[in-house]
């Protein structure tokens, strides 16, 4: 029966047992909101139901983004103490101005987060803020962003408009916290409310290799067409590792490429660092990890899906930068570009454009 076979789902989605990853970022000893660099004395709202929302929603995340579990456990073997400081979703506006980034903002705020400044992204038609988790939690910032679809080309906007139009009515997100449902609230993360075709999503693609200006929004929206509202990825911050020999963001990318990661090639002095000591924040991030997509039209294939992404703060700074999270975004990208490619796109691209046993080497 159609309705017991999303029960289960649901449940299952509930019930799977931890990995070693999920363990060490949820289970680690407490950290004070100095150290996690957090400020937001709001108490906490219905936590045991988020609680359970975040070990559903990062169990589906490690699944499908070995990369993560791997580097944690990795980490977790090196006595670091592993802190996620936040995670982050996509989203679209719809034709009529809907916006998916208000949706998931209004699921957050329920559970006592803040809502901080927007964030300005060069040169791409994205809208993006981030929110505050209380002081009282260890739970992770959240940066959410949405594209601004209405500035694509009239025959993309009109794919996309397709597929989201008359999703984001606020009342889903109403019901599902009403009912104090942590299975349902996952699902609304977790499960893509739409099925885009495989035709679709190459078309957008392609769209965006034979005119670079557009790749970056092509690229954000073919991948949230496939993947909907999932983690896009989650964050080790480097502060509270605790590990001697790990002074700085580079260092522990060097040493993850020594175990074999994948790093978005994005620029910075190491050439996968964005940001730097000047504007107190530093990140980096590994390619996204595939996963086999199955589209509306049958045909399955492989696909970009979550990565991991470090950061490294300084000076108290709590928030994020438009610049940084430009280059962050390239790694769901089909195709992996030099440093030079992603500069010569994003100048292109106007705001008017319509379980290891391993051990880390320290």
């Amino acid at each position: 029966l159609p309705g017991l076979k999303g029960l289960g789902l649901r449940v299952a989605m509930l019930r799977r047992e931890p990995t070693q990853a999920l363990r060490a970022l949820l289970a680690a000893p407490p950290l004070t909101p100095a150290q996690r660099f957090v400020n937001n004395p709001t108490p906490a709202h219905s936590a045991p139901l988020f609680n359970e929302l975040r070990t559903s929603f990062l169990t589906s995340y490690l699944e499908r983004t070995p990369s993560c579990e791997r580097a944690v456990c990795l980490l977790s073997q090196a006595d670091a103490r592993v802190h996620n400081d936040h995670v982050a979703f996509r989203s679209f506006e719809d034709s009529r101005g809907r916006s998916g980034l208000a949706f998931l903002q209004r699921l957050f705020l329920h559970f006592g987060y803040r809502s901080e400044e927007r964030i300005l992204i060069p040169a791409m038609p994205v809208n993006a803020t981030w929110l505050e988790p209380p002081e009282e939690t260890d739970w992770p910032k959240i940066f959410l962003s949405e594209l601004r679809v209405r500035e694509l080309p009239a025959a993309a906007a009109a794919t996309i408009f397709g597929y989201i139009d008359g999703y984001y009515e606020s009342a889903l997100v109403d019901a599902a916290i009403a009912a104090d449902d942590p299975a349902a609230l996952a699902t609304t993360l977790e499960k893509p409310p739409w099925s885009v075709s495989s035709a679709d999503e190459e078309t957008l693609r392609e769209l965006g290799a034979e005119q670079p200006g557009l790749a970056a929004a092509t690229e954000y929206a073919a991948w949230t067409l496939s993947h909907g509202h999932r983690i896009n990825h989650a964050t080790i911050l480097l502060n509270t590792l605790g590990l001697p020999a790990v002074d700085s963001l580079s260092t522990l990318n060097a040493m993850l490429r020594r175990e074999g990661f994948v790093f978005n090639a994005a620029g910075g002095a190491d050439g996968f660092t964005q940001g730097s000591l000047a504007v107190s924040l530093e990140q980096s991030s590994t390619i996204a990890d595939e996963v086999q997509k199955e589209f509306a039209c049958g045909t399955t294939r492989s696909v970009r899906c979550s990565f991991l992404e470090l950061i490294h703060r300084h000076d108290g700074f709590r928030g994020f930068l438009g610049q940084n999270a430009q280059g962050i975004f390239s790694s769901t990208w089909a195709q992996r570009k030099s440093p030079a490619e992603l500069d010569e796109m994003y100048v292109l691209l106007q705001p008017s454009v319509v379980g290891s046993t391993a051990q880390l080497r320290l």
